[in-house]
């Protein structure tokens, strides 16, 4: 079973040091649009492209663009003079990364899911005993009453446990599987795990599918589905998951649930910095 374990120079004076600070805020705020145009591109932009897109004559963009190089906000390619965002910006982007904090960017999407699905929605994170639920959106099925924040569930007999193991290195949850298959219990029978075998072809296929499933093991009469979130750097740092009643949760490949959680998931992870396509 389950364990619980303001905007301002902040210079009263004024005169001729107050309007140099004026100037220098205005031209930053004049700047900046080349480095949102280069952020949402695709690809390196020519001066005459950069410079349309962000509203100004290539003449001004320039010299804007020259300031950037030298704070490495921008490089520009020696081949063929094109423009792109540099490494103090990765740099910023990445800190911004860090900053991220999934679990409040979490709650929304999966209130959201509830309310869609009307069932009871969970969000589990890789923890030192394994997949940990550390956000739930609830609902009133008596179902969703074991779920707990906090709760710790099995690894090869839950939805969120087989996400994980499907999803993330074999190095991490190699310690906790083989505890498992180590001590059979009712849940790995109902499962029909034995061996290492049996679970690697399981994991394949959820790895195929992009979701994990478990039905009637960890508790009888209960279904599950779960996705991964990715990060940044395309890691798996979180699972959702849809849980409720068997004959009332449609726990089919390609039904509505599974749908709406993919797309939830995905949701999340671009929030977090992952490739859309992941």
């Amino acid at each position: 079973m389950p364990r619980v374990v303001n905007q301002t120079d902040g210079s009263a004076s004024a005169g001729k040091s107050g309007e140099k600070a004026s100037v220098g805020i205005n031209s930053i705020e004049i700047g900046v649009p080349l480095l949102k145009v280069l952020a949402q591109a695709p690809n390196a932009l020519p001066l005459t492209t950069l410079a349309a897109a962000a509203g100004m004559p290539p003449s001004k963009a320039h010299k804007y663009l020259a300031s950037f190089i030298r704070c490495g906000f921008v490089i520009q390619h020696e081949m063929g003079g094109r423009y792109d965002l540099g490494p103090f910006a990765l740099d910023l982007g990445l800190a911004a990364m860090r900053r991220i904090e999934i679990m409040d960017l979490a709650q929304p999407i999966l209130d959201d899911l509830r309310d869609l699905l009307g069932t009871t929605i969970s969000m589990a994170v890789w923890a030192n005993y394994g997949p940990t639920i550390v956000r739930i959106a609830d609902t009133p099925d008596i179902m969703s009453l074991t779920i707990r924040i906090g709760t710790v569930m099995p690894l090869l007999t839950s939805s969120f446990g087989r996400c994980f193991a499907a999803f993330l290195p074999r190095q991490t949850t190699q310690e906790i599987m083989q505890a498992e298959l180590a001590r059979p219990d009712k849940m790995l029978e109902r499962a029909g795990l034995k061996t290492v075998s049996d679970v690697d072809t399981m994991l394949a296929q959820f790895r195929g599918r992009g979701i994990a499933i478990a039905e009637n093991i960890v508790d009888p009469g209960r279904a599950a589905l779960s996705v991964p979130v990715f990060d940044i750097s395309n890691r798996m740092v979180a699972a959702i998951s849809a849980i409720g009643v068997i004959d009332r949760l449609d726990v089919s490949w390609d039904g509505m649930p599974a749908r709406e959680l993919v797309a939830a998931a995905q949701k999340l992870s671009r929030r977090l910095g992952a490739r859309a396509d992941r």
